[in-house]
C-alpha cells in the first residue's frame, strides 16, 4: 500500500488547474440553481417543461416565447399584476434563457361581434 505524501497536486500543476476548475463549475452550478449560464435545450423545449409550473402561481396570465431589446431569445410571463411575491417565485433564468415578467392585466375571448 503507498502512502500519501501530499504531493498529489504539487506534483502536476495541471492536475491541480483541472481539479480548481472542476471546483468552480460546481460552484457556479449551485449558486445558478443547478441551472448553469448556458442553455443546454432549445427555448421551447425548456418553456414547454416550465409552462404547467408558472400558470399554476397565482395571477400568471400566460407563458409565451419573445424576445430581449437586442434580438436574444426570451421566456415571457406574463402576469395580470406585477407584484413582489411574483417577481420573487419567477425566477431570472430558465436552463440558462433569461425570463421577463410583463404586467398584461388578465386575459377575457372577444366578443363574436368584435370580429
Amino acid at each position: 500500500m503507498q502512502r500519501y505524501t501530499g504531493r498529489f497536486l504539487t506534483a502536476c500543476p495541471l492536475r491541480a488547474f483541472v481539479l480548481l476548475a472542476l471546483v468552480l463549475a460546481n460552484a457556479c452550478q449551485v449558486q445558478n440553481g443547478g441551472r448553469g449560464d448556458m442553455p443546454t435545450r432549445d427555448i421551447k423545449t425548456v418553456m414547454e417543461a416550465h409552462v404547467d409550473d408558472l400558470m399554476a402561481l397565482p395571477g400568471v396570465a400566460g407563458v409565451a416565447i419573445g424576445a430581449l431589446d437586442d434580438g436574444t431569445p426570451c421566456i415571457k410571463v406574463m402576469v395580470v399584476t406585477q407584484t413582489d411575491e411574483l417577481s420573487r417565485r419567477i425566477p431570472d433564468r430558465l436552463e440558462g434563457h433569461p425570463v421577463v415578467i410583463v404586467e398584461s392585466g388578465a386575459f377575457r375571448p372577444m366578443d363574436d361581434a368584435q370580429n
